[in-house]
């Protein structure tokens, strides 16, 4: 796991002289994360305004400071396949635009400084988004627990925030939908972030197919994503995950945590085989609300529900009976 360091804050602030680093918010995957901002008057005199340039467009750290507060993630010394990993999320998110993300607004890999065309000692790869305000749901889990039509809300807000992502014509699928990455804003909108293992339907991948080769999060990653049977693994597989989270705000367990002491090998294992107690055994829920997260934690990806559409408008249709218990 990175570490934010002295050494790679100088190595991003040579690459980003007008940047100025607030503190990190956190790490994500093999990133390091900070909350930053732009300060124009910080651009060194010979990066200069290309001539003729679009005044619409904002060339390389010119206006960025209108950008205001911004999340800077980086990884240094990044390999060959965490590049393409990083490179496919920052493509998707600018050819599928989709709203509940975040916004990017630059992305880049540095070999050498910017500005003294020095090579570097370690390569960056840098992507700056928008900052959302907001909490995470994993700080959240205590005050949703119970809330029957709160559950339902996020759960319909992650679906309809993968929408674009689900019905695009490569079919992606986000393949790490957890409490960690999704964000609630103070009105109650839904964010989700992280892209960075997301996956095109039917392509062949950066890694082996086979058990132990896909990169996951146990718990929350379906059982065809475990095996890395790539056929297999599609939008289902993120309705799975949205299965296992409403799992958890409802009961305050994970459905695949059976028993105490499990390691991530062992909540791999269960999650393929283990079959987790009937929500509605657990927790105070409606029975169509039980029923149909047990739908989202089939095991065979053909019995849970078949489409995008069919699963929003089943959770669609919880919300006016649960609405009245809450």
């Amino acid at each position: 796991m990175p570490k934010d360091s002295l050494p790679l804050r100088e190595a991003l602030l040579a690459c980003l002289p007008s940047l100025e680093i607030e503190r990190p918010l956190a790490e994500s995957g093999q990133r390091v994360v900070y909350l930053a901002r732009f300060d124009d008057s910080q651009i060194p005199s010979d990066v200069t305004l290309p001539d003729g340039a679009d005044p619409d467009e904002k060339p390389f750290l010119h206006g960025w400071q209108a950008w205001g507060d911004i999340v800077v993630k980086v990884v240094a010394g990044a390999s060959t396949e965490t590049i393409a990993r990083l490179q496919a999320e920052a493509d998707i998110l600018e050819e599928v635009r989709p709203a509940n993300f975040p916004k990017l607004l630059y992305c880049n890999l540095f070999i050498e400084n910017p500005v003294t065309e020095e090579r570097l000692l370690d390569r960056l790869y840098v992507t700056v988004e928008e900052f959302i305000v907001s909490r995470p749901l994993s700080d959240l889990l205590v005050d949703y627990r119970g809330q029957e039509a709160r559950t339902v809300e996020v759960a319909l807000g992650i679906a309809n925030a993968l929408m674009p992502l689900w019905q695009h014509p490569k079919k992606f699928v986000h393949r790490d939908i957890k409490p960690a990455n999704v964000l609630i804003r103070r009105n109650g909108e839904v964010v989700v972030i992280d892209l960075g293992i997301v996956r095109e339907t039917g392509a062949k991948g950066l890694t082996a197919t086979g058990w132990g080769n896909a990169p996951l999060t146990p718990g929350y990653a379906a059982p065809e994503q475990i095996a890395n049977d790539k056929v297999s693994i599609s939008f289902k597989s993120d309705f799975f995950s949205i299965g296992v989270l409403m799992y958890v705000l409802m009961s305050g367990v994970n459905p695949f945590e059976h028993r105490a002491g499990m390691d991530d090998q062992d909540v791999l294992m269960a999650t393929r085989h283990h079959q987790p107690k009937v929500l509605s055994d657990l927790a105070k829920v409606s029975p169509a609300f039980s029923d149909f997260v047990m739908k989202a934690l089939q095991k065979e990806p053909f019995r849970r529900h078949r489409t995008p559409a069919i699963f929003a408008e089943e959770l669609q249709a919880l919300l006016p009976s649960t609405a009245q218990q809450n």
